[in-house]
């Protein structure tokens, strides 16, 4: 086997632990990360995102306020709590959780110039995922899973941090992001139940009748409220979305994999056996439905969703998954997978998870463009349970 990318095995993420009820774990939030929301620091990270996607402050004033006017209460008084802990404006909390997925007002780049907003206001392309079962032991193929968090630089400006939920009456949870961050985008529950998402483009309306949970927070809401795959599928059919998602889901307790390719309002199940299948299974932000054909010559752009595709499938033929973690983190860091390009993208942040023992390690990029997969700062995160 190659040499691998060092595991820094003997730190981890700084992990905070909240109380239970929103308002309170909103106060410990703010407490804990109340720098973040000094005016100067504000300012200098909204203007970097505001050149990045392209809007004003004043408008992303009026998005944030009309995004959480339009969460569920408890969220609503997690953020107030956070307020309140940082002894800083509501206004100033809401626009640190919301600037990276404001919509844009104002162009920032000449017309034809794709490397700023293009693929941010498709919502893609960015990460990418393996899973990957591992015969460690005979007769035992262990699931794990990869993934690359491929967003804006700025967002990095926060840092990053691992955050525990211990809401009363819900599944406690772990979560990986960006420091101040309530929602998640990547978790993993004290069932075991592992849980990521990819955008993707959606254009079907937000159905009347059911909740519209804002993305983020909807996949909050699943990790909470859900312990196995098929509680995710019932989720994903009652509730709505503000946006399309692929919803990576791993049962540590059976190894069980499935992607839930969500609309608004539409939700389609896709079904790993994992212990059957004979290589990695590789994903984008791409239809698993829709079959890529590797024979043909690639026109699109290397750094888009079927070229990256493409080249994890082929790190993964040619690379054998055969050790976790370091045979997945070689292939989240290989060229074609990481994301190094355009000026405002990369990968951010990487994990790699094994959920039945529930081991994790994660990888963060650096807002100067450094990105995550290739770098040395992988370390092994530990937490409760």
């Amino acid at each position: 086997m190659a040499a691998a990318i060092p595991c820094n095995m003997g730190t981890s993420l700084q992990v905070i632990r909240t109380p239970g009820q929103p308002g309170d774990a909103g106060v410990a939030h703010g407490r804990a990360g109340y720098d973040l929301y000094e005016p100067r620091f504000v300012r200098a990270y909204t203007d970097q995102l505001g050149e990045a996607i392209g809007f004003t402050i004043d408008d992303l004033d009026r998005q944030s306020a009309r995004w959480m006017d339009a969460l569920p209460d408890c969220y609503q008084e997690e953020v107030h709590g956070i307020a309140y802990g940082a002894g800083a404006p509501v206004s100033a909390v809401r626009a640190l959780l919301f600037a990276d997925i404001a919509v844009p007002t104002r162009p920032t780049a000449p017309e034809g110039d794709q490397s700023v907003t293009g693929a941010i206001t498709a919502g893609g392309p960015m990460c990418s995922a393996l899973i990957a079962p591992l015969k460690t032991t005979p007769g035992d193929g262990l699931p794990w899973l990869g993934r690359n968090c491929d967003w804006l630089t700025p967002t990095l400006m926060r840092g990053t941090a691992g955050v525990v939920h211990r809401v009363p009456n819900r599944i406690p949870s772990i979560v990986v992001l960006f420091w101040g961050y309530i929602e998640i985008d990547t978790g993993m529950n004290a069932e075991g139940l592992w849980l990521h998402l990819h955008t993707i483009h959606a254009v079907d309306p937000v159905p009347e009748n059911r909740p519209m949970i804002s993305w983020l927070f909807w996949a909050r809401e699943a990790l909470e409220t859900c312990a196995t795959i098929n509680e995710v599928d019932a989720f994903a059919a009652r509730t709505a979305r503000d946006k399309g998602v692929l919803a990576i889901c791993l049962e540590g307790k059976t190894g069980n994999a499935a992607v839930f390719e969500c609309g608004r309002g539409t939700s389609v199940r896709h079904d790993y056996d994992t212990s059957s299948i004979s290589e990695a299974v590789c994903l984008t932000n791409h239809s698993p439905a829709k079959q890529i054909d590797d024979n043909t010559a690639w026109r699109g752009l290397p750094s888009g969703t079927i070229g990256r595709q493409r080249a994890l499938r082929k790190q993964t033929r040619e690379h054998a998954i055969e050790e976790g973690p370091d045979d997945l983190i070689r292939a989240l860091a290989a060229d074609g997978v990481e994301m190094r390009t355009p000026r405002w993208l990369r990968t951010i942040y990487a994990c790699v998870v094994e959920p039945r023992s529930r081991a994790l390690w994660f990888a963060a990029g650096s807002a100067d463009g450094s990105p995550a997969a290739s770098g040395r700062g992988w370390s092994r995160v530990r937490w409760d349970w």
